[in-house]
């Protein structure tokens, strides 16, 4: 009985707890299970959505590549019908038109002779006897065979695309083109067979560019002509084949492309879906599968939250605790905790542990922080702070460099551990001069330093003489003589430490190149 009484007083071990938890491991279960379903059913979506619109594309560029055939077919019948059968030029005016009107390929139809001329058009664009020298009517003429433009802003000032024909007499005498042109920025025949205009309700819409990376058609007018921003849809172009891709628009936005080409125009069509539209569906759904979970999710998580409370408050308290004796603000003793729970009982007695052993190791780091290892002088880094400090409460102060003259030839003589013996000595000869109002620190190797509080320019330079003349009556470790060199500095108001620094260590040079053993006073 008292085995068992013994063991309840420690309190209840938290591998207990987690054992009668792990019955509610089906919460964690609901939460996986809703997200691989939804990461699933995303991932498919979009799979499914990049094939769709790669098969979109694909129709749309077959449909178009046939469209655009018919164009050149009906053309080239046009061409060898004016050809064979000459009449009055009324009459080839009358039948251009009727050609242009029955099949509703072209906006307009125009006819140029061999020297550029332009003899027929229909309707009448006001350019009739005009040279018509654009590069895409030039390269027709000279290629004399059929041609199929890149689009180009013509004299009129449209923005269209040129289809012609050769024109050979019967004897094979070479008179021109026949030219019809399609206005992208206007309604004709090819722009309702691809329904360029039209955008789905879901957001997916297609668009075609050409290789000069200009949009051709776009459900937005206001971008045909424009040159793609785009260079994630460039990059699909220079690919030069059928595919899919994800595209990251100028507009963050992320879509689902499928893209094929146009053969007779090289032409790229994409088809693409914004890729948020999948994600919405996937969330819509595994929200509806979520919900059938909910009433089980609900009960589960309110036991969870109980028994999680139950075992955090104390280990709460004690975090607290812990917060509050790092920001030195704790409490002499630590809280109550309880002692039902074995992990929180064992961790108060650490932290009282720890606590102890943090203050003694406090206590030793702040020294090692504040002061050199060697001689227990101030360091360098306890000389800035407290120089800025006297900087900004604009204190009267003067600043002292000095160093032992050729200490170098001591370690080279008498070796290192002589040499750090006479720096341990400057230090107690110096701690022993400067007294309890001033300050004395350990610059680096054999430099110190003195901050003397309440001394002008004349006062720092005759206690620095009395240490100089100290020092070198002192006996020392070596047989040597040591004597130092000094540099002065008052504060006459240097905004850093390290300008006044300077001024003091430019002293102390000049101590050394005129002849050692002296002080020097910075102007």
């Amino acid at each position: 009985m008292g085995k068992k009484s013994g063991r309840w007083t420690q309190g209840i071990k938290l591998s207990t707890v987690v054992g009668l938890l792990s019955a509610f491991i089906l919460l964690s279960s609901a939460i996986m299970g809703s997200l691989v379903n939804y990461l699933n059913g995303r991932d498919a979506l979009a799979a499914q959505t990049l094939r769709l619109n790669q098969y979109h594309a694909g129709e749309l560029a077959r449909i178009g590549g046939t469209a655009i055939r018919n164009m050149q077919n009906s053309l080239q019948e046009t061409a060898d019908y004016a050809t064979d059968n000459p009449a009055a030029p009324e009459m080839n005016r009358r039948k251009l038109e009727y050609f242009r009107k029955s099949n509703g390929f072209f906006n307009s139809l125009i006819v140029i002779d061999e020297k550029a001329i332009l003899t027929y058009n229909t309707p009448d664009l006001g350019l009739t006897g005009q040279k018509i020298d654009t590069p895409q009517i030039v390269k027709a003429l000279s290629l004399k065979k059929p041609y199929l433009s890149s689009p180009y802003i013509a004299p009129t000032g449209r923005y269209l695309v040129t289809v012609s024909q050769p024109l050979f007499a019967r004897d094979g005498s070479y008179h021109g083109i026949l030219a019809g042109s399609i206005y992208l920025e206007e309604e004709n025949r090819l722009g309702e067979i691809l329904g360029t205009q039209s955008e789905k309700e879901d957001g997916s819409y297609f668009y075609v560019i050409d290789k000069e990376g200009e949009y051709v058609y776009h459900p937005d007018e206001r971008k045909i002509g424009e040159l793609v921003s785009d260079e994630a849809i460039r990059e699909l172009y220079a690919q030069g084949q059928s595919g899919t891709e994800q595209i990251h628009a100028k507009n963050d936005k992320l879509y689902l492309a499928g893209y094929a080409f146009i053969p007779q125009t090289e032409w790229c069509v994409v088809f693409q879906t914004p890729y948020a539209n999948v994600v919405d569906f996937a969330k819509q759904a595994t929200f509806q599968s979520s919900l059938y979970m909910l009433p089980a999710v609900i009960v589960v998580l309110l036991l969870t939250l109980f028994v999680s409370r139950k075992l955090s408050m104390p280990l709460h308290t004690l975090a607290r605790y812990i917060e509050s004796l790092a920001n030195r603000r704790a409490p002499d003793v630590v809280p109550d905790v309880g002692d039902w729970n074995y992990e929180t009982k064992m961790l108060k007695k650490a932290i009282l542990l720890a606590e102890q052993k943090s203050r003694e190791a406090e206590n030793d780091l702040l020294r090692e922080a504040n002061h050199d290892h060697l001689t227990g002088l101030l360091n360098r880094r306890t000389l800035e702070s407290l120089t800025e400090e006297r900087i900004q409460q604009e204190d009267k102060f003067s600043v002292v460099f000095l160093d032992i003259d050729h200490f170098k030839s001591i370690n080279d003589t008498y070796g290192h551990q002589k040499g750090d013996e006479v720096l341990r000595e400057m230090g107690r000869i110096l701690t022993e001069q400067v007294g309890g109002d001033h300050s004395c620190f350990r610059y680096g190797g054999e430099e110190f330093v003195l901050l003397l509080s309440d001394l002008g320019e004349e006062e720092a330079l005759e206690l620095a003489e009395h240490i100089r003349t100290t020092v070198e009556s002192c006996p020392m470790p070596v047989s040597k003589r040591i004597t130092i060199s000094l540099g002065v500095a008052f504060h006459k108001g240097e905004p850093t430490p390290a300008k006044l620094f300077r001024k003091a260590d430019f002293a102390l040079y000049q101590a050394k190149e005129t002849g050692r053993n002296r002080s020097v006073l910075a102007v």
